[in-house]
């Protein structure tokens, strides 16, 4: 254990009373602290009514949404070859509750507070046989508790960020050893290695898997397009001569670069050949604040109220109604972002110009759709699109002309989603090898009375 390890430890604990006064921040740091706090001892309750000590348990940590969500066919599928298996899933954002319904889980809830004592107290009642991380987020207690215990420890869907603060000073020296207690590291791609053995990864325990995000995005798109028929269209048919475009998680500085480009297409001299632009904007958190602020946005920039989707959803289908932009459209509901994207031509992904970080790129390419994004993300697979050509990193200056070159043309719109079809088809296999890695990790399991 090194001095710094022991240094975060005191440094928590001091830290307890204080606690409260972190969560007054907002509700979701609220929930998060005082989840935190109350975790081992529910774990501890849920391991005295329910863990059979006859089961394998896995327990399966994801910070948030999209790391569970990556985790999610890999899960699926451990679970269907080991029926007999109890998962445990813990999260670090509220947000994570929107996927636990598909991870089946026997318990679900925030991981103990980072004290040895809490982390100790919540793995010796629940008798783990492996714990994995999805991506990232090994913590430095929870992984020196495991190990001390002998728990198997492995992260699938290994990822980081070349701008990561955990790559350089104290980040860097607090988490290498919690990632060199890590048996088994499933990497994305090859590139991430080099960083994964920086942060203190055992070369011998890293091997590349893939990202299990990919084929679970091919499977989201593949059902909504199965069940696609012209009863259960997500959107009006407007106008056969406007370009849709869906806007998919986003936040008030993407929502307002949108709306300025649309109002920039719409002005004559950019609008000579007829073909509009409607935007089918899906808010990160659709509720009213995010209702109101979208619609000021369209009576100051277009001078038009935008439709919300509420409102026309029991509707059938609309009319053609000829040339032109319809009004922007506003997702005020969530759970088929995959069914918009398939009734678009085009793709935007949120949180790439602000907000908490650039959003899923995978779901949109699945859907065959070009992608486009502002410029400040770190996700790997948003770099290589960039690379590859099949995305577009747009200034928020440039938005309007990166837009209007896609809807111009047709040709490349279609080439582009194929070719993102054909990126995402190619990570098949990181399902197959990421439960390889976590049925080996409970293999290695000492017995769940922990000796």
């Amino acid at each position: 254990m090194s001095l710094l390890e022991n240094l975060y430890n005191v440094a928590v604990n001091a830290l307890r009373p204080l606690l409260p006064a972190f969560g007054a921040a907002s509700p979701k740091v609220s929930a998060a602290v005082e989840g935190r706090r109350a975790a081992a001892g529910e774990i501890t309750q849920w391991a005295e009514r329910e863990r059979d000590p006859f089961r394998p348990l896995l327990w399966l940590h994801g910070s948030s949404a999209g790391e569970l969500a990556g985790a999610i066919p890999v899960v699926n599928r451990v679970q269907t070859e080991r029926p007999e298996l109890q998962l445990l899933v813990s999260y670090s954002s509220p947000s994570a509750e929107s996927v636990l319904d598909e991870l089946g889980a026997d318990y679900a809830g925030y991981p103990p507070l980072e004290t040895m004592a809490a982390c100790r107290e919540a793995l010796e009642c629940s008798r783990p046989d492996a714990l994995v991380f999805a991506k990232l987020d090994a913590w430095p207690a929870l992984t020196r508790a495991a190990a001390e215990l002998g728990i198997p420890l492995g992260m699938i869907n290994a990822t980081v960020r070349p701008s990561s603060s955990r790559l350089r000073g104290p980040g860097r020296q607090l988490l290498v050893p919690s990632y060199g207690r890590l048996d088994a590291v499933g990497a994305v791609s090859e590139e991430e290695i080099e960083r994964l053995e920086v942060l203190g990864a055992r070369p011998e325990a890293i091997r590349v898997t893939g990202d299990a995000s990919f084929e679970r995005a091919l499977e989201r798109v593949d059902r909504a397009r199965h069940a696609a028929t012209a009863s259960n269209r997500k959107l009006p048919v407007e106008t056969s001569s406007a370009v849709r475009l869906c806007a998919g998680s986003t936040w008030p500085e993407d929502e307002r670069v949108l709306i300025e480009a649309a109002a920039a297409l719409a002005a004559p001299e950019r609008s000579g050949d007829g073909t509009g632009l409607e935007l089918v904007l899906v808010p990160h958190e659709p509720d009213a604040a995010a209702v109101g602020r979208i619609r000021d946005l369209c009576l100051e920039h277009l001078g038009v109220e935008p439709r919300l989707w509420s409102a026309l959803a029991d509707s059938a289908p609309g009319e053609d109604t000829g040339p032109g932009s319809p009004a922007p459209m506003i997702v005020d509901a969530v759970g088929f972002l995959a069914e918009l994207y398939l009734e678009c031509d085009m793709a935007w992904v949120g949180g790439g110009i602000g907000g908490e970080g650039l959003h899923s790129v995978v779901e949109p390419a699945a859907a065959s759709l070009p992608v486009l994004f502002g410029p400040v993300y770190d996700r790997w697979e948003a770099r290589q699109m960039v690379h590859r050509g099949i995305a577009v990193e747009a200034e928020p200056d440039g938005v309007a002309s990166a837009l209007s070159e896609l809807m111009s043309d047709r040709k490349r719109r279609d080439e582009t989603g194929a070719e993102a079809r054909r990126y995402v088809e190619s990570g098949r296999g990181a399902t197959a090898a990421s439960v390889r890695l976590v049925t080996d990790l409970l293999g290695a399991g000492i017995p769940t009375s922990l000796g």
